[in-house]
């Protein structure tokens, strides 16, 4: 694990140490280089460390130290010292790091291999919760956060995050931006929501991201117009669930024109070793809305037990604006529901060793948003270790071996054991090019 972790570093983010060393520094008398504080906080989320503590525990172990000294060439310095830097860093600086680092993996072509079809990029954009603060948050937070009142007279305030993440065939979600949805420090009428922080996000993605060719994933509430107007402007395609009573004068349209000749269809029969399968697609192209020109697609999925005969259905309708026709109408279904990545990219960020929902400073929200910056540099390196070819087939070979096992043995190793060997043989296979295949 140690060894992917390290190929990972290598070959695929090569700048990452360049790209930190000539971070701003708000600092004044400086010990540890920014090179120092921002790695050690990237390491800490590596690990999968549930907290600062967690991680301070591991850092006074000696053995620990001399490994990461050896492992990364950089001091190790306490968390205190990375959370008083997080407070004055400009919260922009990591978030363009990241940019840039994806921007060179595109640059290379990583992800041309890994696109569903068509040469788009498929970018899912939700929010989710972070952080419940309760009723009484530090008053800077209680200035920003969003807040709910209850019938019963109750308050509660919460800080929400806006994500845009790129989601690739094999499975990998790679974070791309952050933008968080929040209040201003001003007096305000209407809180801030989704819909405006998509708008400040995408405003964002077309700046780093000028020339990518883009298809936004997203669930119904973006099925509006708002979000149409958006993609146009930025030719961008778009595919969104597509609930029943959302935008109703367009479903009245589809219901008219579902018997006519209007309405396309197809069927697909598949199988594997213990289901049959049978997908049947109907949609309707160039429906009319507010000056937009989209399309109208449901597939319904029933799958029936080889041997029980069980059977199960599902239904999935979208609206877009990407061409149908009878030989893509599979491949764009099945991209609209690769949505579904994102949510499991939020459930990787809060059960599965990102701690989303750890306040790793509770009354500074500038350090909060650089420690959300960090976790989401770590998640995007963790996702190139998870699909490496290496731990694919160790996972594989050993079919009671599980991720979450592995990630617990680098902590063990790091305490328990010396990497100078494994560095060393490391070092040695590095001094000549090479490549990271990925599943």
């Amino acid at each position: 694990m140690l060894w992917q972790i390290k190929k990972i570093l290598t070959c695929h983010f090569p700048d990452l140490w360049k790209g930190l060393s000539i971070l701003n520094d708000p600092r004044k008398g400086i010990y540890y280089t920014t090179e120092e504080i921002v790695m050690s906080a990237i390491v800490l989320f590596l690990l999968k460390c549930d907290s600062r503590n967690d991680f301070n525990h591991k850092a006074e172990d000696k053995q620990f130290e001399q490994n990461y000294n050896r492992m990364f060439g950089l001091k190790l310095p306490h968390m205190d010292a990375v959370n008083d830097m997080f407070k004055q860093l400009e919260t922009q600086a990591l978030e363009e790091l990241r940019c840039r680092l994806i921007n060179s993996l595109i640059e290379k072509r990583v992800f041309h291999g890994l696109r569903f079809f068509d040469k788009l990029f498929y970018v899912a954009v939700d929010g989710t919760g972070a952080y419940n603060w309760g009723e009484s948050p530090p008053e800077e937070i209680k200035k920003l956060a969003i807040k709910k009142e209850y019938d019963s007279g109750k308050v509660s305030y919460s800080n929400q995050i806006f994500e845009a993440v790129l989601i690739c065939r094999n499975g990998m979600s790679i974070p791309l931006m952050s933008e968080w949805i929040a209040n201003d420090d001003q007096e305000y009428d209407k809180q801030d929501c989704e819909l405006n922080a998509f708008k400040r996000l995408s405003v964002k993605l077309k700046k780093f991201f000028p020339r990518l060719n883009i298809c936004i994933l997203a669930d119904g509430l973006y099925s509006k117009v708002t979000m149409m107007d958006i993609c146009a402007q930025y030719g961008w395609k778009f595919i969104t669930v597509f609930k029943d009573g959302n935008l109703p004068s367009v479903w009245t349209e589809v219901e008219s024109l579902l018997p006519l000749d209007a309405c396309n269809n197809k069927e697909q029969q598949l199988g594997d070793s213990t289901h049959w399968i049978k997908y049947k697609y109907r949609w309707i192209k160039n429906i009319e809305y507010q000056k937009h020109s989209i399309n109208w697609m449901e597939c319904v999925r029933e799958s029936e037990h080889r041997k029980t005969g069980e059977k199960t259905s599902n239904r999935f309708v979208f609206l877009t604006n990407i061409d149908i026709n009878q030989s893509n109408i599979a491949s764009v279904v099945t991209a609209g529901r690769a949505r579904w990545f994102i949510e499991d990219h939020f459930n990787t960020q809060k059960n599965r060793g990102g701690a989303l929902h750890h306040k790793f400073n509770r009354n500074n929200f500038n350090a909060i948003k650089n420690w959300h910056s960090v976790r989401q540099l770590a998640c995007m390196m963790i996702e190139f270790v998870k699909y490496t070819v290496e731990l694919r087939k160790i996972l594989k070979d050993n079919s009671k071996m599980t991720l979450k096992e592995l990630w617990q043995n680098i902590k063990s190793y790091m305490t328990m054991c010396c990497v100078d060997e494994t560095m060393t043989e490391f070092e040695l296979w590095s001094m000549f090019p090479r490549q990271v295949r990925l599943e």
